[in-house]
């Protein structure tokens, strides 16, 4: 599925109601219920038609999806997982910390979302008295379950698609052309990946092994742009195939030490492949999470990351971990991809699924906040490349796009961006 730019997610007025049910009923869906929930439900709407709904049934912290559906003519576009995601963020908003729900034949869809199968008698209490579990959907339907609470959908989802890309290295050799890690073919095909291409200079390149380069998914060069020092200790939050790790141990020399953390175990097998093929002694690949990095308190003395903290789903919780493995007047120097302003769901959608598959960018000021609640000063953020909607080739979306003034036209294509993000731990 590809997000589409066209239509606009947005609350379901009461005016929507016959809309809605219309849609259910040709699709064989249940209505039932439906009228006590309107307010919680969100439609999709193309020239003022709704093609695409979704609805919530709240019950205190868990509720249930329901009433997911998409017009025939525009499925395929996006339209099932813009409303879905609409409904996980009003959920949240909510203070949901359990979501449920129940479908016959879309499994699959909700899988990739992060939901899991779940006995019935397992859902809970609150939402096993709904219409849906009581009567409107038969004994056949499956419940799936989604903990907000902790999001362990998305850190797998993340995890298996870098696993998949990893595997694609080990087994069959590295492809002809960089790969961004959003899987299209504006990212991945014979082209060059506006993303990806170009990153490192020839005399890096050259000291790398191609394999490192070429697995590369990253978005920036963060090693170009920190002064490191031989003997300094460094760390890559998710290092992936090790190419910035590589970099930085030979910077901080044989005194020194450049460790990398990956919570996937392709890829710190392709790294530590990596690591033995360029004779980098000074290179140690451990596995785990960013947010919870098995190293000391004040045992670093950078932390730098390749636009990988964008992918974590509690962006904060992985700040803090930074600032606590930090010494005293340690520098945290990463890239990653951030959002200018506000932007439409549609475009920052369609940009951030072009950019990074299960991208979550922080608003500039938002990261900017973030760094500072965690303990850091010194914040800066500079962009090094911006994302333009020309870039995704995608004629929807520029035919939306050509319909904004002229003014934020411009504003948007400045919107998204790779930058580089500075920042230090205070010294006392």
């Amino acid at each position: 599925e590809m997000p589409t730019a066209v239509a606009t997610v947005e609350p379901a007025s009461t005016a929507d109601r016959g809309a809605i049910e219309a849609l259910l009923a040709r699709l064989g869906l249940p209505t039932a219920g439906l009228a006590e929930h309107l307010a919680s439900a969100l439609v999709a709407r193309e020239g003022g038609e709704v093609v695409g709904c979704v609805a919530l049934e709240l019950y205190g912290e868990a509720a249930l999806l329901r009433s997911l559906a998409v017009r025939p003519d525009r499925q395929g576009a996006g339209l099932g997982t813009r409303l879905t995601e609409a409904a996980l963020d009003r959920a949240r908003r909510e203070g949901v910390r359990e979501l449920y729900l129940l479908t016959e034949t879309a499994d699959g869809f909700f899988r990739r979302l992060g939901f899991a199968p779940v006995a019935r008698h397992d859902v809970a209490p609150a939402v096993h008295g709904s219409v849906e579990l009581t009567s409107a959907c038969p004994q056949s339907a499956r419940a799936m379950r989604l903990d907000l609470a902790d999001p362990a959908g998305i850190r797998e989802a993340v995890r298996s698609h870098y696993a998949a890309h990893a595997r694609r290295f080990v087994e069959l050799g590295p492809v002809p052309s960089a790969s961004g890690c959003c899987g299209t073919t504006s990212c991945c095909g014979a082209e060059k990946s506006v993303v990806t291409a170009d990153l490192y200079s020839a005399e890096e390149a050259a000291a790398l092994p191609e394999a490192a380069l070429r697995a590369s998914l990253g978005c920036g060069n963060p090693t170009a742009l920190i002064d490191l020092r031989p003997g300094q200790v460094v760390l890559d939050l998710g290092s992936g195939g090790g190419v910035d790790v590589l970099l930085s141990a030979r910077r901080v020399g044989p005194t020194g030490k450049a460790y990398g953390v990956d919570m996937t175990d392709e890829m710190l097998a392709l790294a530590r492949r990596n690591a033995a093929e360029a004779g980098a002694a000074n290179a140690a690949f451990l596995k785990g999470t960013i947010d919870a990095v098995p190293l000391p308190d004040a045992s670093v003395d950078v932390v730098i990351s390749n636009c990988v903290i964008n992918l974590a789903p509690d962006k904060s919780a992985v700040l803090r971990e930074a600032f606590r493995l930090l010494k005293p007047g340690g520098r945290f120097a990463v890239s990653d991809v951030v959002v200018e302003g506000p932007v439409p769901a549609s475009l920052r959608g369609r940009i951030e699924s072009w950019v990074g598959c299960v991208a979550g960018a922080l608003e500039r000021s938002d990261y900017e906040a973030k760094l500072a609640a965690a303990g850091f000063d010194q914040i800066e953020i500079v962009p090094t490349r911006y994302y333009r909607a020309e870039d995704v080739g995608d004629p929807t979306l520029l035919a939306w796009l050509a319909a904004q003034p002229a003014a934020e036209r411009e504003r948007l294509s400045r919107a998204f961006m790779s930058a580089f993000v500075r920042a230090v731990k205070p010294a006392a």
